[in-house]
């Protein structure tokens, strides 16, 4: 009797497939907890037309509504992965489910990229109908072009490596709650959701640069606003970005493959 041998899948694509399945995974995760993501959405929404009727003494003021929104938008994906990601894995560890992952093929990294990309997904879907709520409500016009894809798209890219730092300290922190619930009112009031940030004093403009998503806001409040991102990167806004995006994602992951590999030593998972 002969046997078929079947081709070996190769290395980069066991990988993709590992990744691939993580972040099928956390989905359909995602989707069984539709009902909280809607409820934040609905809430960041009032509370940001709230803020913005109280500023405008009861009207809204349609140009600060304008550079405000980019802002509320990022602020909204970072603080869903934050929320999701922390919850998610904190539940578990709880649940001794996590221990148990760690006999799969997929290593920790593999397993957090899949996280990471489903909670990209998940913040895309609570920001998109928020922004289209209150451009479509309000008016608000903007310089569409691809210039602006690019911003966007590190933007997202900052606001995962937030994430990616929260989920990490949850496997070493217990109180991360209460943690990311102050990040996250931190990120609210300086990254540009309330008020703009050029609106606050030099000094706090500059610490304010250092926390997640404030400058990708700003580069995209350029592009949108029609000039381009030869005016981001003239600024320094751009290079910035690129380097705060990298350097949050590569200290999410130092610190995430840290904690578990300690958590594995001392049978904290």
């Amino acid at each position: 009797m002969s046997t078929v041998a079947l081709p070996a899948a190769s290395p980069a694509a066991l990988n993709a497939r590992l990744v691939a399945n993580e972040t099928v995974k956390e989905l359909q995760l995602a989707w069984r907890r539709r009902a909280m993501l809607a409820t934040f959405v609905v809430m960041s929404g009032i509370t940001f037309l709230g803020i913005r009727l109280l500023i405008g003494g009861g009207h809204i003021v349609t140009p600060l509504l304008a550079a405000t929104l980019p802002a509320l938008l990022a602020y909204t994906i970072a603080q869903t992965a934050a929320q999701q990601g922390s919850g998610g894995i904190a539940e578990e560890i709880n649940s001794g489910t996590l221990a148990q992952s760690q006999l799969t093929p997929a290593s920790p990294q593999r397993q957090v990229l899949g996280r990471l990309a489903a909670l990209a997904v998940e913040g895309l879907a609570a920001a998109i109908p928020l922004g289209l709520a209150f451009t479509l409500g309000y008016g608000v016009r903007y310089h569409l072009s691809p210039d602006a894809l690019m911003p966007a798209a590190l933007t997202v890219a900052d606001g995962l490596g937030y994430a990616l730092l929260i989920i990490a300290l949850t496997v070493r922190v217990t109180s991360i709650g209460a943690i990311t619930h102050v990040f996250g009112m931190v990120i609210q009031f300086f990254a540009g959701v309330l008020v703009p940030v050029e609106v606050f004093p030099h000094a706090i403009q500059i610490a304010a640069r250092f926390l997640p998503t404030t400058l990708g806001v700003q580069a995209l409040n350029t592009t949108l606003a029609g000039h381009g991102l030869s005016a981001t990167w003239a600024d320094g806004t751009l290079p910035w970005l690129i380097v705060h995006a990298g350097a949050s994602l590569a200290l999410g992951w130092v610190i995430f493959v840290r904690n578990i590999r300690r958590a594995r030593r001392e049978g904290g998972l």
